[in-house]
């Protein structure tokens, strides 16, 4: 949590933000924040990754493949889970 005093400065701030560059203003209060799309793409990748990692590993006989399913499945769910929670 912020002090008072940090608050009111940060404010200050984003008025001035507000007042010398609102294009620039409303975009930073709209983007996105850089950790959430890392995260989101680290999900799908790692969800693709669980979905055909035990297919392949089938089809050619590779039991590791099949393994690894497992760890790419775990990491998804944690990359699902982190980047709701953010």
């Amino acid at each position: 949590m912020l002090s008072r005093h940090d608050r009111h400065e940060l404010d200050k701030i984003e008025h001035w933000f507000e007042t010398t560059d609102p294009e620039l203003a409303e975009m930073l209060r709209s983007a996105k924040p850089a950790a959430s799309r890392r995260l989101t793409a680290l999900a799908i990748a790692l969800g693709a990754a669980a979905l055909v990692l035990p297919v392949v590993g089938v089809l050619t006989s590779t039991v590791p493949l099949i393994l690894y399913a497992v760890p790419a499945a775990g990491g998804a769910i944690w990359a699902y889970a982190a980047r709701r929670h953010r």
